[in-house]
């Protein structure tokens, strides 16, 4: 009986202390209302990852998530690969790039008031932009396709969230948008005078996260490339469910997510791993020349080496 009842005394101690242990911390993703992203929303409807510490936040710019990363808010940033660079300046080494979510065709735009007929009218005008973001970067290849630079508009630094208002109400004669503000400012009558198309390759959307994750955050990192791509699949092959599932998160009709795909291009595992690996396809060649260039247009402070490419999740990711 003594024996009995030391170790019923064990085990309620050993139940006791594995019930007090820490919970494994949390991986925090940021992002914005992109198109692009709606896979990792679209997984966590599905449940993908119930079962994981994994937190989607929702910023209302990008300028917002690259704050909130530099301060450690937040885990892992849904940016763009001019915005990457942004994150990588001062701390190059301290960076790596998990996943690659998709690349616009289209889908990111300047549109002008009705009356413009082209960019090259905008001269001496006035663009509204999210100028810490990548608003700067599009402009400032737009312009220089054809032969113009920043200084030759006037630049007035307009919210994510005010592009419709200010463009509606006249305060800027063009804008630097994207989906879903893309859709309801073409409704409204803009004038398409620019789109990602023209610089294919160049806008990509990633996911950035520190180097210094610990062990429980990466295997939670591999639960949400894994879902990444399970969303995608449940994406192609149940488009009209994935569409009303998104549609109230993203704040548009179905039917409008649905006519924003065309305008991207949503990457699966075996594009990751080209673009993440030691293929001649990575990215590091396209990083570099958008170094260059942000440094041309002084959207960077010096020509920087890009962020380390990690396809370890990719490679470890379930079908």
């Amino acid at each position: 009986m003594f024996l009995f009842f030391r170790f019923g005394l064990l085990l309620t101690l050993v139940l006791g202390l594995s019930s007090c242990a820490p919970p494994e911390s949390p991986v925090r993703v940021g992002a914005n209302a992109w198109p692009g992203y709606e896979p990792m929303f679209l997984a966590r409807s599905l449940g993908y990852y119930d079962q994981h510490p994994l937190q989607l936040m929702v910023f209302s710019s990008t300028a917002e998530i690259i704050r909130a990363y530099r301060n450690g808010l937040i885990d892992v940033a849904a940016v763009t690969l001019d915005e990457a660079l942004l994150i990588s300046q001062t701390q190059p080494d301290r960076h790596r790039i998990v996943l690659v979510c998709d690349a616009s065709h289209g889908a990111d735009v300047i549109l002008a008031q009705p009356e413009f007929q082209s960019l090259d009218e905008l001269r001496g005008r006035r663009v509204g932009v999210e100028t810490t973001a990548l608003g700067a970067y599009v402009l400032a290849r737009a312009l220089e396709r054809i032969g113009l630079a920043p200084a030759d508009v006037t630049t007035v630094e307009v919210p994510l969230l005010r592009h419709v208002t200010a463009f509606t109400t006249g305060q800027v004669d063009a804008v630097v948008t994207f989906e879903p503000y893309r859709s309801t400012l073409l409704d409204a009558g803009a004038r398409k005078v620019f789109d990602s198309s023209e610089i294919p390759g160049e806008i990509v959307d990633v996911l950035v996260t520190p180097r210094e994750l610990s062990d429980s955050q990466e295997r939670t990192l591999t639960a949400l490339v894994s879902g990444w791509f399970r969303a995608l699949e449940y994406l192609r092959q149940h488009p009209a469910d994935a569409a009303q599932r998104i549609a109230p998160r993203a704040k548009v009709t179905p039917q409008q997510f649905l006519d924003s795909l065309p305008g991207l291009i949503l990457l699966d595992r075996q594009a990751n791993l080209r673009m993440l690996g030691n293929s001649p396809e990575n990215l590091n060649l396209t990083l570099q020349q958008l170094s260059e260039i942000m440094f041309r247009h002084k959207i960077l402070s010096k020509a920087i080496e890009p962020p380390l490419l990690d396809d370890r999740f990719i490679r470890m990711a379930t079908p």
